[in-house]
């Protein structure tokens, strides 16, 4: 009763309307409070500070129970007129609800909002895991994890990434503990601890290689894992492979094969690979030039197992001599580059440095 009374004092100070009521943003939610006049007059127009704002107006989350509110929320409070806004620092949070409570001439007002929640969406995909290749060396460096979506991450993200032996036994902190997305926020890249790999490190001798050769393996992504709206993928998702021996030495230009196309169409110019090579340094380590060594447009796609490279040009090719350019930082898929290897003994002799070019013509 108390509070019909106290609302009922502030309509009628205010002709009738509203004191509080919720209005959505472009940034989200604010609540707006109806002042009475002699209080509006005793206030600054413009930005109120904190504690100026909290003094009258407050907004506070509701516990689980709808009753009980926390403390007062952060938030940005601003005068204009006969209206009091506040702004939350963060915005609100869907399927919670909020009190916002007026305090002024002596009476007290508050109103409580829901938040709804999201319609429900299709459960979030992975939607390919790289390397597509089901024999790796023991050695192998990374995973790359496609979703349709963004996904939940933080730390608790690696409790969904789990790789298992022969025996289905869960292997003891294989992965590098640092979270790594692509720049769409979709593409986890996952990295074996290189401690475990390179010889001589402690951390290879205290608790071993993660894999080891002759050996098949399981890498599992958790079907609990959510995306940013909670919505799980609902189902495990696996990637069955098997090891070989450790691979310690560079890329080898010489050992890869070019097919050239025919000059006046816009037929592929492919390279074939004798082992997998980096799923992501093939989108992006190779570059097809002409002879004034200007790059020539065109579109790449990458074959099986990541052992082959197609560049589709997208005009005719014209005659006369071009290039197929490589990184220096062009990857396998156990870190060795066309430079040196991965795992690379300080105390060997350099390796000779060559040519990061394949030439060839249209004819």
């Amino acid at each position: 009763m108390r509070f019909l009374s106290c609302l009922a004092l502030l309509l009628a100070a205010q002709g009738g309307e509203a004191p509080l009521r919720f209005e959505v943003t472009p940034a989200g939610q604010k609540v707006v409070a109806r002042l009475p006049a002699e209080l509006a007059a005793t206030l600054a127009a413009g930005p109120l500070t904190q504690a100026q704002g909290e003094a009258i107006l407050t907004l506070s989350l509701l516990a689980d129970d709808g009753k009980t509110p926390g403390p007062s929320m952060l938030g940005k409070y601003e005068r204009a007129g006969n209206e009091l806004t506040c702004t939350p620092r963060f915005p609100l949070s869907a399927g919670a609800t909020y009190r916002a409570r007026l305090h002024a001439a002596g009476t007290s007002a508050s109103l409580d909002h829901a938040i709804p929640k999201p319609a429900a969406k299709a459960p979030p995909r992975v939607v390919k895991i790289y390397p597509s290749a089901d024999v790796l060396p023991a050695n192998h460096l990374r995973f790359y994890i496609y979703f349709d979506r963004p996904m939940r991450g933080g730390a608790e993200l690696f409790r969904h990434l789990v790789l298992l032996d022969a025996q289905g036994k869960e292997i003891e902190e294989p992965w590098l503990v640092d979270e790594i997305w692509d720049e769409e926020n979709h593409c986890l890249i996952l990295y074996i601890h290189p401690g475990r790999i390179k010889k001589g490190v402690e951390l290879r001798a205290l608790m071993g290689p993660v894999l080891h050769e002759k050996r098949s393996y399981t890498l599992v992504v958790r079907g609990d894992w959510t995306d940013l709206e909670g919505n799980k993928l609902g189902r495990d998702t696996v990637k069955k492979f098997r090891t070989t021996a450790e691979d310690c030495v560079r890329i080898e230009l010489g050992d890869w094969k070019l097919t050239p196309p025919a000059a006046g169409t816009r037929d592929a110019v492919v390279l074939s690979f004798p082992k997998s090579i980096d799923y992501r340094s093939l989108r992006t380590g190779l570059t097809v030039t002409d002879a004034r060594g200007q790059p020539v447009a065109g579109t790449i796609e990458v074959g099986p197992g990541e052992k082959s490279w197609r560049f589709t040009p997208a005009q005719p090719w014209l005659a006369g001599p071009h290039q197929v350019r490589v990184s220096p930082d062009l990857e396998d898929v156990a870190g060795n580059t066309p430079a040196r290897p991965f795992d690379l003994d300080l105390l060997t002799p350099l390796w000779r440095a060559q040519k990061l070019q394949i030439d060839f013509e249209p004819r």
